[in-house]
């Protein structure tokens, strides 16, 4: 892995992935991973680029875009409920809700939470700042992309979506 992350294997979060790819069973899995810090990490980027390096995506660097819990949210009820290219409703938005407030949870009130960008849906997504967010950069080879890193003192949490070609 790496000196800074470590992959959790809590039986709780695999059963959270489990539940969210069986809410999902008709369309792509969505990658979901949960990370413990070894050590503090130099700066935020670094900790959210080592995630992505674990998962074979590309690292952001300085062009990961942290928005507030509320746009968070919004993101992966978004990523568990629909598809990215498609506006079809894979999964009840009540229950996707419910699914996306148990990722949520893994990194509690105090968390960062940081995205690639707009990608689709019908909610704009704002950054910290409260300026709105307009494209994105991919992670990966798929043609669409998106999703949620999340981290607090001691963990990374991953929600990724990554549209089949």
């Amino acid at each position: 892995m790496s000196d800074l992350l470590e992959l959790e294997t809590d039986p709780a979060i695999e059963g959270l992935w489990i539940a969210i790819e069986t809410a999902r069973a008709q369309s792509y899995p969505l990658t979901g991973a949960a990370f413990r810090m070894l050590r503090p990490p130099r700066d935020t980027n670094e900790a959210l680029d080592a995630a992505a390096r674990a998962l074979d995506f590309q690292p952001l660097g300085p062009h990961w875009i942290e928005v507030p819990r509320r746009i968070a949210s919004k993101i992966l009820t978004h990523i568990i409920a629909h598809d990215l290219a498609y506006p079809d409703e894979i999964v009840p938005v009540a229950q996707a809700k419910e699914l996306a407030e148990r990722v949520l949870a893994l990194v509690g009130p105090q968390a960062r939470y940081f995205t690639n960008g707009a990608i689709s849906g019908d909610f704009a997504i704002y950054d910290v700042r409260g300026q709105e967010v307009v494209g994105w950069r991919s992670l990966s080879d798929a043609p669409f992309d998106h999703g949620l890193f999340a981290l607090n003192e001691r963990r990374v949490v991953v929600l990724w979506a990554e549209d089949a070609p």
